[in-house]
């Protein structure tokens, strides 16, 4: 516990989904939406609360948990940071295999924080096939001495400053706290007929794209964080267990997407315990009972999420208080807004439109559907999200039944859902309707699967699924052949309802 104590108050009732970035205008597709594809009210009652009964189905088959890719990337990270003057300074060395089945003559590093102002210094750039380099916005192109041969490995080293922008959100920071959520260089995956699935987050130079922008494959980390100034004070929320202390710490983190960090003195923590995985909400200290809310619903969470699809493979999740306005999974930590947790009453059923029964298990979703179930996100955001909004009402089904209605008309058609689900994040019309389409059609897709062919049938193929996909890049073709082989019934007209390109 801190001794620092504020307390900062905004009222926050607008569309927090959870898990977007910052609301802009977009300027591209789709130019059509459905005029209407969500049914009447009194069906939707009926979908809602009566199932029918489960189809007979064979037992799923017993799986393995799946190893890791092999030939992952490492990255290897030293960062030196100044909480109080908001810089850091980094070593980088990246090992990187070719994991094509051509020559690669150039590698490509992705920047994240060029896209603000002087956050960003870079003092070199090398390696054992290093050429010579070139800037294409947030983009870096390492030339090499030679292609890298398939299944041929290299290093990169670098090193460079870090300076926080004062925004409040996942890079920045507040009087209360210092986010570092993609806030190094990184290689993006590779797709032989794509090339490099890598975005930019800003279009045309002053609108920005609605959702996750960055993707990224599975890799290892071994991280090290140094604090100066004032380190008996601070805490750190990570992506990992920390090893160390007074300041020094060392985490280890492999096959995930990224490393983040959420550092501050103002922080409350509270740790429990479910099924070997330690959960961690740090909060601001005015904040102390909703805190310990937070790691109860989201043990609860954890629990359900490891029946339904498999238990969480990892030692800890941190559970972090954002100073901003949104909410968002990073692997092992993720993010709820302020103002969520300064109106919480611990009712699971509330007057504001979110609450921390919807968005903890939300977030807790993304552990596995973002986080081991990789997906594009920049393309087909709905592989996540849409998954993490039906993981709440299963959420609300089996802990709260008497409030699965209510879930319904606050989360779902109080915003009378439209558009495509495959909407990807470059949507025409800004955060809302991406939200409705990605989101809330997506909830509405996937129950009306499970009404079609019965709890049995559905809870198997979202098991199957989950477990052939691990630590892979899915698409929407794994997510209909995990369903092909649970059942019979042809799905495709429903999913002609909801999508734009079946």
């Amino acid at each position: 516990m801190k001794k620092r104590h504020f307390i900062f108050l905004f009222i926050l009732l607008g569309f927090l989904a959870g898990c977007g970035k910052a609301p802009t205008e977009v300027v591209t597709e789709p130019t059509s939406t459905p005029q209407t594809l969500s049914p009447g009210i009194s069906e939707v009652e009926t979908i809602a609360t009566e199932l029918p009964e489960p189809t007979p189905t064979e037992a799923p088959p017993l799986h393995v948990f799946p190893d890791p890719p092999e030939n992952r990337t490492r990255y290897k990270i030293d960062l030196i940071f100044n909480y109080y003057s908001h810089f850091g300074s980094v070593t980088q060395q990246i090992t990187y295999t070719n994991k094509s089945s051509q020559p690669m003559p150039e590698i490509m590093l992705v920047v994240p924080p060029r896209n603000y102002q002087d956050s960003y210094s870079q003092y070199s750039l090398g390696g054992d096939l290093y050429d010579w380099y070139r800037e294409e916005g947030i983009f870096t192109y390492i030339r090499l001495t030679r292609p890298l041969e398939p299944l041929e490995t290299t290093v990169i080293n670098l090193s460079f400053r870090i300076y926080l922008p004062q925004y409040p959100g996942i890079y920045g920071y507040t009087n209360q706290q210092a986010n570092l959520a993609d806030w190094y260089p990184f290689i993006p995956p590779y797709d032989e007929t794509e090339g490099w699935l890598a975005y930019e987050r800003v279009i045309d130079g002053y609108n920005t794209i609605v959702g996750e922008w960055i993707v990224n494959e599975f890799s290892d980390f071994e991280v090290s964080l140094t604090l100066v100034s004032h380190a008996d004070i601070i805490e750190v929320a990570a992506s990992a267990p920390a090893q160390g202390a007074d300041g020094k710490y060392t985490y280890k983190l492999d096959h995930a997407r990224a490393f983040t960090f959420s550092i501050s003195d103002s922080y409350f923590e509270h740790e429990v315990v479910q099924d070997g995985v330690t959960i961690r909400s740090y909060v601001f200290m005015n904040q102390i009972e909703t805190g310990i809310d937070v790691t109860e619903i989201a043990a609860k969470a954890l629990k359900l999420y490891g029946e339904k699809l498999y238990p969480y493979p990892r030692d800890m999740v941190s559970i972090v208080v954002g100073d901003f306005q949104q909410n968002m999974e990073m692997d092992g930590l993720v993010m709820i807004s302020f103002g969520i947790l300064d109106f919480h009453d611990g009712k699971p059923e509330s007057d504001l439109d979110y609450n921390l029964f919807m968005l903890v298990p939300h977030e807790l979703a993304h552990q596995w559907f973002y986080g081991l179930i990789g997906n594009n996100h920049a393309l087909d955001p709905w592989l996540d999200e849409a998954l993490a909004t039906y993981a709440e009402l299963l959420y609300y089904e089996h802990y709260h039944p008497e409030s699965v209605d209510w879930w319904w008309r606050m989360r779902v058609y109080k915003f009378a859902p439209s558009g495509y689900v495959d909407s990807n994040i470059w949507i025409h019309g800004g955060y809302e309707p991406y939200i409705s389409a990605v989101y809330l059609q997506g909830a509405l897709y996937l129950h009306e699967i499970r009404h079609t062919i019965g709890d049995g049938a559905f809870f198997a193929a979202i098991k199957d699924y989950a477990y052939e996909n691990t630590f892979t890049l899915v698409t929407k073709e794994d997510f209909f052949a995990a369903f092909s082989r649970h059942t019979d019934v042809d799905l495709s007209p429903i999913t002609a309802k909801y999508f734009q390109n079946p």
